[in-house]
């Protein structure tokens, strides 16, 4: 596979994690700041800086490979999840959270198979 392709995949996989660690981060934020429990309150702000510091990991990567970081919330389509989540149960954002996680996982373990595949010795 052509070495091009292969960032150009490493690229849209990185702006996909950055852009869902933002919107993680607006989110416990804004969870945060209709909470009423101190203790919620306080896990939640605690998730919205390890999203935030996620996300300047991301960012870095991104500015390294000289690419375009992606704008917050910048489709309907995550502006009506935002809003979604929002107004729904706490326990729901989690899942939800945790199954977006899993997504960029499974991205980055294919990204990574196709490496080994079209570099077997080269890993």
């Amino acid at each position: 596979m052509n070495k091009n392709i292969k960032r150009s995949l490493l690229c849209v996989g990185l702006q996909r994690s950055y852009r869902h660690q933002r919107f993680a981060f607006h989110l416990y934020q804004a969870l945060a700041e209709r909470e009423i429990s101190a203790d919620k309150q306080e896990l939640l702000l605690i998730l919205s800086r390890n999203a935030e510091k996620s996300a300047a990991t991301h960012a870095i990567r991104l500015l390294r490979l000289d690419v375009k970081l992606p704008q917050d919330l910048d489709n309907w389509s995550d502006r009506l999840w935002y809003w979604l989540l929002l107004h729904t149960k706490l326990q729901w954002v989690m899942a939800w959270m945790e199954w977006q996680q899993h997504q960029d996982a499974k991205l980055y373990l294919r990204l990574w198979r196709l490496h080994s595949i079209t570099n077997p010795f080269n890993c």
